[in-house]
């Protein structure tokens, strides 16, 4: 596994829904505040990349986001760094027909929304199950699962997304480098 991973895989890193990307820009924030999983993944793809995300980019911002992201069109063609979302099997709302509301900055029917979590492709698997780097309320810190491991727990059983970071095409695999 690649040491930038496993690197965040420490039980000082507290998953905190509230620590946001916007309020955790630096391993040192993380360490000392806690993370959610919006914020893991623009730490690691600031690491990896060396490219600093807009600290507005939350969950569903992010989801939605083609500017700094495009679609990967299955794990299979994931590649370390490509971002999975994740979400509720039963959404109230579909997400074609989610409409994201704002009250200013501030994304008032997030709840709505059936997309609630992301995960970090790390480019290594298990048994042909992709593992993914995340930070979760559940172990209440980061860890490295397969991606079968997230069927078993409310509001993480459907993949909705794959994304990719835009400058990271023409970036090698970190096996090739």
């Amino acid at each position: 596994m690649n040491q930038l991973f496993e690197s965040y895989i420490d039980e000082r890193f507290v998953y905190k829904f509230t620590q946001g990307p916007d309020v955790v820009r630096s391993r040192k924030d993380a360490l000392r505040d806690g993370l959610n999983c919006v914020s893991l993944a623009h730490l690691v793809l600031r690491e990896m990349f060396d490219y600093q995300l807009p600290s507005d980019l939350f969950c569903t911002e992010m989801f939605y986001d083609r500017e700094h992201f495009a679609d990967v069109d299955s794990t299979a063609s994931a590649r370390p760094g490509d971002l999975i979302w994740l979400g509720t099997d039963m959404p109230a709302v579909g997400i074609d027909d989610f409409v994201p509301e704002y009250n200013g900055k501030e994304l008032v029917n997030w709840s709505q929304f059936p997309v609630n979590h992301v995960a970090i492709a790390t480019g290594k698997s298990a048994d042909d199950d992709p593992l993914l780097l995340h930070s979760t309320h559940i172990t209440g810190t980061n860890v490295i699962w397969p991606l079968g491991a997230f069927k078993a727990h409310k509001g993480h059983e459907r993949v909705y997304g794959i994304t990719r970071l835009k400058l990271s095409f023409n970036v090698p695999l970190l096996s090739e480098t």
